[in-house]
């Protein structure tokens, strides 16, 4: 059976869990609902690569932050 965008993505957020920079950011509630709902968000996190870069590159895991709290402005 083909995994779903859900699992998908749960799966991703279980693999970031491990950094400790997205456990703080995700343990806020604003920031964990733009995780899960918002659209740009989602489409990074389900591309397995683009997960990897998160956990490996510095730069690219502060873009992905600056992502996560821009788009809690936009509301």
């Amino acid at each position: 059976m083909k995994p779903t965008s859900f699992s998908k993505l749960r799966m991703a957020i279980e693999n970031l869990s491990s950094e400790e920079w997205f456990r703080k950011l995700y343990v806020d509630a604003q920031y964990t609902h733009v995780i899960w709902y918002n659209k740009k968000i989602k489409k990074v996190l389900l591309v397995p690569a683009n997960v990897e870069m998160l956990k490996t590159d510095e730069k690219k895991a502060q873009e992905f932050i600056k992502l996560v709290k821009g788009c809690t402005k936009n509301k």
